[in-house]
């Protein structure tokens, strides 16, 4: 009996001493992993507080770009305004067709990638020609062709659309004259749409005089600045546009 007691004491022994160096061994694993744990939310927090400080600085930047945004839109807006206010052609509707006029304005950059400001710029510059002017309340009308036609003649490589709108703001307020000016600038008329257009125009038909010379003009060069249009620039007039709406609304 002795001899199993003395067994069953040495077994005893060995199974605490055995636990005891588990229950060691777990306890450093735990602080172990606390450590790494405590470590990973010293470098997370690091990371999270740079990760803010980068956002804070990026909503700033935005900010600013954004207020510099609003006001060039708010010129190029107010540019149009004061147009065709002065111009008295629309009356009430005066308000209506300034929207209607940067709204086509937006959409058209979009499509092209053309700076919106520069599509306003060229609207404005139309506006002043009283013939075309006329047609800007005019839904698909030939103030918005001539604004089209003006930006695809310049991704067709004649010049800036805003060069191009004084030079078809001509023509189409003075067709017989015009289609010579257009001419020289690499538009070409057959000599019989010379005559039909000199005959509608002193015939006082003169919007079936414009038709021509923009049916004219559409036929060699309509629809190039949405063909050669890429991502990258219709993704940029969208972010400036998102600007603007924020630069405007802090204004």
């Amino acid at each position: 009996m002795a001899g199993s007691s003395r067994t069953l004491k040495l077994s005893l022994l060995a199974d605490v001493s055995q636990l005891s160096k588990g229950l060691d061994k777990g306890s450093k694993e735990v602080q172990g992993f606390g450590g790494k744990v405590a470590d990973f939310g010293k470098k997370a927090a690091v990371a999270f507080a740079a990760a803010a400080v980068a956002a804070t600085a990026f909503a700033i930047k935005f900010g600013k770009d954004a207020l510099v945004a609003g006001e060039a839109a708010d010129s190029a807006n107010k540019r149009i305004e004061q147009i065709n206010k002065s111009m008295g052609l629309f009356g009430e509707s005066t308000a209506q067709v300034n929207e209607s006029l940067i709204k086509y304005a937006e959409q058209t950059a979009r499509a092209t990638g053309v700076d919106t400001n520069s599509i306003k710029a060229t609207q404005a510059k139309l506006l002043t020609f009283k013939e075309l002017a006329a047609t800007a309340d005019e839904l698909g009308g030939n103030f918005q062709r001539t604004t089209k036609a003006a930006i695809d003649l310049g991704a067709a490589g004649f010049g800036t659309a805003e060069l191009n709108a004084v030079a078809l703001g001509k023509a189409l307020n003075d067709p017989i004259k015009g289609i010579s000016a257009l001419t020289r600038n690499g538009i070409t008329f057959t000599e019989s749409e010379k005559d039909r257009i000199r005959v509608l125009v002193e015939s006082n038909k003169v919007g079936e005089a414009q038709n021509m010379i923009l049916k004219a003009i559409e036929t060699q060069v309509g629809g190039t600045a949405e063909a050669t249009a890429n991502a990258t620039d219709r993704m940029k007039v969208g972010f400036t546009q998102v600007q603007e709406r924020v630069g405007l609304a802090l204004l």
